[in-house]
């Protein structure tokens, strides 16, 4: 389907094969604030990556708040459980390059007479396996870019250059299994990532679509948009489901990378997987260590390669 067809689109997030136009899904992903994608996962790599968190799944201690109910199990520091989550949804094609188009931080500044661009990349926010059983309740809905501080200005449409840094994140929910309202699917109001902070009334939940999904299938989503797991009524089902985040380079993150997966773990990744982790610059000269790029902490063995350089 041609990019120039979405303003034909009826209202509601839309489904789109693994393969669509990157073009198209971001211009859906303005539109809506959330779009489903059949198949980005295969059924065999979901099968494996939860078969490598599912101990740290099975030994969650229980929620101390209302945020996630009781019957929810998680595993945070994904990144250093399963490797096959890693290389195939955080390291995703179409999630990166999402990433990338909404996330990219660009600038100019003055160094002397010289005007200089800076060019800040995203990297790694949060990454978390998570199943909910029967009886949990839903989650209350939220903008998950409350934990970067982001404030909005209600607009109509997204607008190219006015929204550039409207984002500061991008959610991939994967489903590890069948996921449909009744065992939990995700709540989300489509079009609320234009709404502004200013609004004198909640989310209303009557406005929910869910994320009903099966086995790796994907959700991506908008961190400005109003979403929520939702309640599983069922008797006997567990919804699992992978999700994972990305900010913008100078913020810092949700779940912070360096500590929640050892060093050890970390090294046996391939280098653009560390500097995703934020085991790089953000430009101009945020994570330095030792005034040089963080990557050679991680892997010294490149540091004869190193050289002080101006920011």
């Amino acid at each position: 389907m041609s990019p120039a067809r979405v303003s034909e689109l009826p209202p509601g997030v839309q489904k789109v094969p693994a393969d669509a136009d990157l073009d198209y899904v971001i211009k859906l992903l303005k539109r809506d604030g959330g779009v489903f994608v059949k198949g980005l996962v295969s059924e065999e790599d979901v099968d494996k990556a939860y078969g490598e968190c599912k101990e740290r799944l099975e030994n969650d201690m229980e929620w101390d708040g209302t945020f996630f109910p009781k019957e929810t199990q998680r595993a945070p520091g994904l990144i250093g459980l399963s490797p096959t989550y890693t290389m195939t949804q955080v390291m995703n094609p179409l999630y990166k390059a999402i990433c990338d188009s909404f996330l990219t931080t660009r600038s100019w500044f003055w160094w002397g007479e010289e005007r200089k661009e800076s060019v800040s990349k995203p990297y790694i926010h949060s990454c978390t396996a998570m199943r909910i059983g029967p009886g949990g309740k839903a989650q209350p809905l939220h903008r998950d870019d409350y934990i970067g501080h982001n404030i909005h200005t209600e607009v109509e449409e997204w607008d190219d250059e006015r929204d550039k840094n409207r984002e500061t994140a991008a959610g991939l929910f994967v489903a590890g299994c069948k996921v449909t309202k009744e065992n939990g699917g995700t709540a989300f109001i489509p079009g609320s990532h234009l709404w502004g902070n200013d609004r004198k009334t909640p989310p209303d939940p009557s406005l929910c679509v869910h994320a009903e999904m099966d086995k790796g299938d994907a959700f991506i989503m908008l961190a400005s948009a109003f979403h929520g797991g939702g309640t599983n009524s069922t008797q006997d089902q567990k919804r699992m489901m992978f999700a994972t985040f990305v900010t913008r380079g100078y913020l810092r993150q949700e779940e912070n990378q360096f500590l929640a997966v050892p060093p050890e773990k970390a090294r046996q990744y391939p280098r653009e997987v560390l500097e995703y982790m934020g085991y790089s610059l953000s430009d101009p000269a945020c994570g330095t260590v030792e005034q040089m790029d963080p990557i050679y902490s991680i892997l010294p063995e490149l540091k004869a390669e190193a050289k002080y350089k101006d920011f």
